[in-house]
């Protein structure tokens, strides 16, 4: 068995010496904890939009039956956080998600950001 030897370049290791934020910490746990809810109840887990910045995605009904909708949350810069209306067709095959509206997530806590969040959620699902 041939065993690999990784490199590890400067811009890994200087990666590496980087703090991570307290705060992104707290959110990145949160969202885990919700998406560990959320994922089940989920019909187009498949479909959701993804990428390293986005920490908790939401399926919402779209504005008709064709369509559907993910509400992620996702951090924009090291301490910006947005949250992104994103937009499909069900009834085309090759359909790319669609960025419709991204609202600007105000807080300077964990617990801020995560309620400004919900009560996104909550607008969207018309509640």
């Amino acid at each position: 068995m041939k065993v690999e030897k990784i490199q590890t370049t400067t811009l890994d290791r200087i990666i590496r010496e980087i703090p991570s934020s307290n705060m992104t910490q707290e959110i990145r746990e949160l969202c885990d904890l919700i998406m560990k809810e959320e994922v089940p109840k989920m019909k187009y887990p498949q479909l959701a939009p993804k990428g390293p910045n986005k920490f908790a995605i939401i399926e919402i009904d779209g504005p008709n039956k064709k369509q559907k909708g993910f509400l992620s949350l996702e951090r924009e810069t090291e301490e910006d956080y947005i949250g992104v209306l994103w937009t499909l067709r069900l009834d085309k095959k090759e359909n790319p998600l669609r960025k419709k509206v991204v609202h600007k997530i105000e807080g300077n806590s964990a617990k801020k950001i995560i309620y400004q969040f919900a009560k996104l959620v909550k607008f969207y699902r018309g509640e």
